[in-house]
């Protein structure tokens, strides 16, 4: 993959992970807590493969793509 692909991906993740994100909190605050824990762990898994299955190899290949706070954690 191209880096400038790389990028355009990377920003489309990160863009889908917000919209996860968001919609964990409208899954909450209008459903059971059974659906939402069952919800909560599928959104997990997708955000799970997102990071392992795209974003990591992204970042193996181009690391100055890698946010910097990522990689501080990853190190430690």
């Amino acid at each position: 993959m191209k880096k400038e692909i790389a990028m355009e991906v990377l920003s489309l993740l990160a863009t889908q992970s917000k919209d996860l994100n968001a919609s964990l909190i409208r899954v909450r605050d209008t459903c059971t807590e059974e659906e939402f824990d069952a919800y909560r762990t599928e959104v997990g898994k997708i955000l799970g493969a997102m990071y392992l299955d795209i974003i990591k190899p992204i970042h193996m290949k181009y690391p100055d793509l890698e946010p910097e706070a990522l990689r501080q954690s990853r190190l430690k």
